[in-house]
């Protein structure tokens, strides 16, 4: 069949493969069944328009149903959808796309760059308040970092429960705000007790922020791409923390005061979130759902909402469970890093405080890479078999135990070799971060993924609140050295859980699209 389309040729073949142009676009895909035809008629704007016509499920007639897929100049995604179309197709073009993903990861850099600015200034703010070394580690250690992550765990399940019912972009911005106002007024902080309460409100930024740009970011991508999207994120939040010890390390004593750094932070990150605000939107939800696609074709809205019953069913799924177990001991080494290890590394090897924090930016660099080779990695051997991406990031969870306790234990002069072991260290066990969210997108229905991001990071909040506050007291009874190897020893039970998980993802992720499936035919009867 064939005909002509906005002056391009259009033509198209049955089922059992096909190939052609639409507007002057080669699309070569195996259709099973497909017919591209004109359709005539105005477009809301007035312009006319073409629908591609691929076959789909019954419809309510019975009938055979046809996806109605309009190829206009709204910017919508066509070559995805050209090149394979099984892919669900989103009503946000791809620059579109591009640009929120590219926001949000701005947005999330500068909100994780806050979260670890006190490390290398550690003893300077000691000073300042006037601690003696076990003050040091009891109040600035253990103390500031058990209030931020105990907020941001509730935090994170409160703005979790939000995600899931009310615009997700305004939700963002009123976190941001909350968060990033306190740390703005660092600056003038005179007593601890100051310090403290400021840093417990901003402890929700934190909480409430990876629910709900992972949320977000779940429903602009379909499975077959949401690890290595979160990738991005992910990225973002961890460069973010050693890009901001990196800043930190080089202001504070620029400065000779620990504090203008916060201040340096606070104000990219609030002009970010209105910037996202006024430029950004909330994707509809369910939009890269395979199983909702007749629904949005249909015009409709998938419009689902958390209830306490979908939350207890979000603690059912076998696969949920283990993320949320893994949080746990899993972020206590991330606990010891990110608050002792560059003190640590200064007082030990006599390092100063930029040598000890190259060392810990070469971590993060690590960290970088690893999520995003592992994200890439992880979302291939999905594709593949789903149940190789738990195996893979369990794998390498156990390869960063030796690393880290090389810098824990090997007293060295120079940094090269601490900066290699570094980079590997944070590399491998950095692997499973990005997969592990992907997971938990594709086993949970659209209306849940907030909580169950949320309950995610409040399991990983608490690991790295009770982290530090545990190797506080730990450091009493082992001194630093011993206390800091009982925290890596985290990694064990993690790298177990997620080995584990293989045994249910796939079986989870059908459960999952099975209700979907149901629910899609419930709103189309």
């Amino acid at each position: 069949m064939s005909g002509d389309a906005r002056g391009g040729n259009t033509s198209a073949s049955g089922s059992g493969g096909g190939s052609g142009r639409v507007n002057g676009a080669e699309y070569n895909g195996g259709w099973q069944s497909s017919v591209l035809r004109e359709a005539s008629g105005d477009a809301p704007g007035g312009s006319p328009r073409q629908q591609l016509l691929v076959g789909g499920g019954p419809s309510r007639s019975g009938a055979k149903a046809w996806t109605n897929f309009e190829i206009d100049d709204a910017g919508m995604d066509t070559r995805a959808t050209l090149a394979d179309p099984g892919l669900p197709r989103h009503p946000f073009g791809v620059w579109k796309r591009r640009y929120i993903t590219g926001v949000f990861t701005l947005l999330g850099f500068l909100l994780f760059a806050d979260q670890n600015l006190l490390a290398p200034n550690l003893s300077m703010a000691a000073n300042f308040f006037g601690f003696d070394d076990t003050q040091k580690d009891a109040y600035l250690g253990g103390w500031v970092s058990a209030a931020f992550f105990a907020i941001g765990a509730p935090a994170a399940l409160v703005v979790g429960w939000y995600t899931d019912k009310v615009n997700r972009k305004m939700l963002l911005f009123v976190v941001c705000a909350i968060g990033q106002v306190p740390t703005l007024l660092t600056i003038f902080v005179t007593k601890y007790w100051q310090f403290l309460t400021l840093r417990v409100f901003t402890g929700i930024a934190i909480g409430g922020a990876f629910p709900l740009l992972y949320s977000l970011m779940g429903d602009m991508f379909p499975t077959n791409q949401r690890s290595f999207v979160s990738a991005f994120i992910q990225v973002a939040s961890g460069a973010g923390v050693f890009g901001g010890q990196q800043l930190a390390a080089w202001i504070g004593p620029a400065t000779h005061d620990w504090r203008v750094p916060f201040l340096v932070v606070a104000v990219p990150s609030l002009m970010t979130s209105f910037v996202m605000l006024c430029t950004c939107e909330d994707p509809p939800r369910g939009a890269c759902e395979e199983a909702l696609q007749d629904v949005h074709d249909e015009g409709g809205v998938y419009a689902e909402t958390i209830t306490w019953r979908g939350v207890v069913a979000v603690c059912k799924v076998p696969s949920n469970i283990l993320v949320f177990l893994q949080g746990l001991p899993g972020s206590l080494p991330w606990g010891m890093i990110m608050t002792y290890l560059n003190d640590y590394l200064q007082l030990e090897n006599n390092l100063s405080p930029a040598a000890a924090t190259a060392i810990i930016t070469c971590f993060g660099a690590g960290s970088a890479v690893g999520v995003f080779a592992g994200g890439a990695i992880g979302q291939a051997l999905y594709n593949w078999r789903k149940a190789s991406m738990p195996l893979f990031s369990g794998v390498c969870v156990f390869m960063g135990i030796a690393p880290l306790l090389y810098l824990v234990n090997v007293h060295f002069d120079g940094v090269g070799v601490a900066s290699a072991m570094a980079v590997v260290g944070g590399a491998v066990a950095s692997v499973a971060g990005p997969n592990v969210k992907a997971i938990t997108l594709n086993v949970n229905e659209p209306e849940a993924r907030g909580v169950a991001l949320a309950m995610q990071t409040m399991t990983d909040d608490l690991g790295k609140a009770l982290g530090p506050f545990l190797v506080a007291g730990f450091i009493q009874l082992l001194g630093r050295r011993g206390a800091f190897n009982v925290s890596v020893m985290g990694w064990v039970p993690c790298g177990a859980l997620l080995l584990a998980m293989a045994i249910f993802v796939s079986r989870d992720e059908a459960s999952m699209q099975k209700r979907l499936r149901n629910k899609s035919s419930a709103l189309l009867a």
